[in-house]
């Protein structure tokens, strides 16, 4: 009888131990979020479809990419890609990516944009992405200040390579709109966007 009572109270003091460890081991919160909504522009809620290689193609005001809306100037047309497409061509974070040149290359002016939320006026964040360009890179505004870029260490995704680009910014207003306008000629891709507080 008495080893049994021993054994329970190895059990239980085992049970502690694990349960105590297990605690430990909880994911830390991410105390510094991306404020930008479906930066990677996936497809969680299954609006893509494949209009021809894996691109989809997204004319001015379309609001399909989850937290996104194309600009209402956009000539022609954005088109919204998918790993692989049939062209080879690889998204930099994750599935999906954006090309603001559109089909052909015939949207000079391509653009997106949302609108950020809870921002502290006054607070100086951290903009990024990650671009394919064969000119400049995209311009990028918020509240219609432009964001002077710097070029990061290019990486490779499949074939492709991305260049890394990052800013920074002040916020004025709580809920400032974030715009990025297409700068290529013919290739204008773009993916893994961000804004966190510094």
């Amino acid at each position: 009888m008495m080893g049994a009572r021993w054994m329970l109270v190895v059990l239980l003091v085992v049970n502690a131990a694990v349960a105590s460890h297990a605690q430990d081991e909880t994911p830390p919160v991410n105390t510094n979020p991306n404020l930008v909504r479906n930066g990677s522009f996936e497809n969680p809620k299954n609006t893509w479809m494949d209009t021809t290689c894996n691109y989809m193609s997204l004319l001015a005001g379309a609001a399909t990419i989850p937290g996104w809306t194309v600009t209402g100037s956009t000539v022609n047309e954005i088109v919204w890609a998918m790993t692989p497409t049939c062209d080879g061509h690889t998204a930099a974070a994750r599935t999906f990516f954006l090309d603001l040149t559109g089909f052909g290359s015939d949207s000079p002016n391509g653009a997106v944009q949302q609108m950020l939320k809870n921002l502290t006026v006054g607070q100086v964040y951290t903009f990024t992405m990650d671009i394919i360009t064969d000119s400049a890179p995209p311009t990028v505004t918020v509240d219609g200040s432009i964001i002077t870029l710097t070029a990061g260490k290019a990486f490779k995704r499949g074939t492709d390579l991305w260049t890394p680009e990052k800013g920074t910014f002040t916020a004025e207003s709580a809920n400032p709109l974030l715009l990025i306008q297409n700068g290529g000629v013919q290739i204008g891709f773009l993916d893994n966007v961000a804004v966190k507080a510094q």
